[in-house]
């Protein structure tokens, strides 16, 4: 973690550079997140990168994932099951 404010409650397996993390967020191993902010209660799955974006509220992103804002922000909304029975 670099140059990052991570609230309480987050778990980080992965990098982050010049983000916010607010409460409930999971991130992954090997994980990168670069300028991004991550709104509460997200799961973000392994393997995943996030540059650029805003990541909403009680979003599931899947393993394996790319998300990167390529002229100015991108929103990023996900509403995957985290949990497959």
């Amino acid at each position: 973690m670099r140059n990052s404010l991570i609230s309480s409650g987050s778990i980080i397996n992965g990098e982050v550079e010049n983000s916010v993390i607010f409460k409930k967020v999971f991130v992954g191993n090997n994980c990168t997140i670069k300028n991004s902010i991550i709104l509460n209660d997200v799961y973000i799955g392994d393997n995943t990168h996030i540059e650029n974006c805003i990541v909403e509220s009680r979003d599931t992103i899947r393993a394996n994932s790319f998300h990167k804002g390529e002229d100015g922000i991108k929103v990023v909304v996900e509403k995957n099951e985290r949990y497959v029975i």
